[in-house]
């Protein structure tokens, strides 16, 4: 589709004297079909080529030398391209990387968990979320400060890290909030590993003061039928918060609350 598009625009521009409203219409029209696959810079620019060749319908054999000048500009514009996106994979990651605890974070937890979304419900894979919210944490913060808090943030971010295996991811959502992503997991999967987290983050002694911490989690998953990756998380939280309400450092999940949720 994308290409076939790219190949019509290049034509009309090519054969009606270089008319730059058939460039600015391209633009507008191209990016609506533009399939994530082909968003790198090198992509694209393989797209161009073969839209361009078969535009000009260029005859190797007897163009031989002018096509492999063709073709050798656009490997150097290639070696460009690619420079480019290295420095953009970079910037994303640097961005995309909360600066405390080393785990991804919000930003990046839009784009992966929307990408995740449309493929596993187009697939009809399971995925699953857990919202884990630290237990008493302003306690902590008011008691022994802000940098202490932050020492107990970066512990329990070390603790996801260690647990987070295979697809699985884990963000920092914000404040003492995470959310670990459990790819091709339904939620009793997930509780698996979350009860490993729920479990070590007990058993954190934060050695400088001593301090104990313990964790609520809440856990949704696409077979809940949430009708947007929010209500996904709006599930999860809205399990974590029951998780509060029984007592704290548990885990529940969505399924078991949803009737109570209704009501």
């Amino acid at each position: 589709m994308f290409l076939n598009k790219y190949k019509s625009y290049l034509k009309d521009y090519i054969f009606n004297g270089g008319d730059e409203t058939i460039l600015m219409n391209a633009f507008d029209e191209l990016l609506e079909f533009l399939d994530p696959t082909l968003s790198e810079a090198v992509n694209i620019l393989d797209v161009h080529v073969k839209a361009l060749e078969d535009v000009l319908n260029v005859d190797k054999d007897n163009d031989l030398v002018q096509w492999i000048y063709i073709q050798r500009a656009n490997e150097f514009l290639a070696q460009i391209f690619m420079y480019i996106d290295s420095m953009i994979l970079s910037l994303r990651e640097e961005v995309e990387r909360d600066a405390l605890t080393g785990l991804n974070n919000r930003l990046a937890l839009s784009r992966i968990l929307s990408s995740l979304w449309f493929e596993y419900k187009k697939n009809k894979k399971s995925l699953s979320l857990a919202l884990l919210d630290l237990d008493n944490f302003k306690k902590v913060n008011d008691t022994y400060g802000h940098i202490v808090g932050d020492k107990v943030l970066k512990e329990v971010a070390n603790v996801l890290k260690s647990n987070t295996r295979g697809n699985d991811i884990a963000f920092r959502f914000g404040g003492e909030e995470f959310i670990v992503l459990f790819p091709n997991s339904n939620c009793i999967q997930a509780k698996v590993p979350a009860e490993r987290i729920r479990k070590q983050v007990e058993d954190l002694i934060i050695t400088d003061y001593n301090i104990r911490i313990t964790v609520s989690i809440g856990i949704a998953s696409l077979e809940d039928n949430p009708e947007s990756m929010d209500e996904l998380i709006r599930f999860a939280d809205d399990a974590m918060y029951q998780a509060k309400s029984e007592g704290k450092n548990r885990i529940v999940l969505y399924k078991d609350i949803k009737g109570i949720i209704m009501q």
